[in-house]
């Protein structure tokens, strides 16, 4: 199978599991999930699933198991869309980059407290501003 046509597979099965398990799976362990990609194996028969949680640690072990329990339902919905032969194995995955991403944002907003804001909040006041020696042309014009 072509690159395009497995991303666009990928795209359609990212789709539709996003939307079961925003609005459809009526699980009270699933909160404030969101399926940031998919991996879709060449010869479609496995795909993982990469979700992120917001929230604790016990918050993401209960929307694991959540998930686990409910792939094969999730795995039957996104067989009435693709159309294919067969329809993966879903296999659901906590994808840490978007907890690191938060991590990385918030030490640079602790580095930048650190520097202090001053410098910053200066350059941008006058980002236009020539250097004090240029002020005035040397012919004595101005």
């Amino acid at each position: 199978m072509s690159w395009s046509a497995n991303s666009r597979l990928a795209g359609r099965i990212r789709e539709r599991v996003a939307n079961v398990v925003l609005f459809e799976l009526q699980d009270p362990r699933i909160k404030l999930v969101t399926v940031t990609r998919v991996r879709l194996a060449r010869d479609l028969s496995t795909c993982e699933v990469f979700y992120s949680v917001l929230g604790s640690q016990s918050e993401r072990s209960q929307t694991a198991h959540a998930l686990a329990d409910a792939a094969g339902h999730v795995r039957r919905e996104v067989a009435k869309v693709l159309r294919t032969r067969s329809t993966p194995h879903l296999r659901f995955v906590y994808d840490e980059s978007v907890e690191g991403g938060l991590k990385m944002c918030g030490l640079l907003d602790q580095l930048k407290k650190e520097r202090g804001d001053s410098e910053t909040s200066e350059e941008q006041a006058q980002p236009d501003a020539p250097p004090p020696d240029e002020e005035r042309a040397p012919d004595g014009g101005g």
